[in-house]
Parts: structure tokens; sequence; C-alpha cells
């Protein structure tokens, strides 16, 4: 990739990774006056919807996250000089894929294959 192509796709990894970790702390956030006053008992109310939500804002966070070191790699490989190659195949990846998921690890036959391993598809 070309100097200006590296810099516009640092940019674009860098402002992802901002979007989404700020994403993941709006989820960790609670009120604690929230759940002052909630009891758990043996009937489905508050409490227990309140800790369904909390269950579910977790694995978003957690799942959303997981984004965040799939970004990390992929400037890590920016910064070896392969990123924009498929860790399978060594392949370019089609500038199409890489701006609509820029920490793509894989081209799309690559990804296409059932999963060997962690390997962002």
């Amino acid at each position: 990739m070309s100097r200006d192509a590296d810099s516009a796709a640092r940019e674009l990894l860098l402002a992802k990774r901002a979007e989404i970790v700020t994403k993941v702390d709006a989820l960790g956030e609670h009120d604690p006056a929230e759940v002052a006053n909630l009891g758990f008992g043996k009937r489905i109310g508050d409490a227990t919807t309140y800790a369904v939500g909390r269950m579910t804002d977790a694995y978003q966070a957690r799942t959303i996250y997981a984004t965040v070191a799939d970004i990390d790699q992929a400037l890590e490989r920016l910064d070896a000089g392969t990123y924009g190659r498929c860790l399978i195949c060594a392949t370019a990846i089609p500038a199409e894929r890489l701006q609509a998921v820029p920490w793509a690890a894989l081209c799309v036959p690559c990804s296409a294959k059932p999963a060997r391993s962690s390997v962002v598809r």
C-alpha cells in the first residue's frame, strides 16, 4: 500500500476504535440509585428486568470489544507492512472489503471457508 493509503487506513481504524470504545463505555455505565430500591424475589419485576438488561449489556460490551482487538491487530499489520493481505492465502484484500471492514484479516474466499481459527472473517 502507498503511504497515503496507509495513513488513510490508520485514520479509519483509529476512528472506528474510538467509536467502539465509546460504545463499550456507555454500556458499562449505570446509575447506582437505579438499583438502590430494587428487590429480587420469586416474581419477575423491575429487579429481574434490570438484571437481564445488565447481563445483556455486558455480553454486548464483550462482543463489541472483541472488535477492538481485531482493530489493534489490523494496526499491527499496518505497522508490519502486511495490512491488506489475507492472512491465509496472502492475496490482496479488495479495497471495497477493507473500506467496509477495515480490520478484515481475510479475503472473501478465505473468510467463506469453515472456521479453523479465531481470525476475523
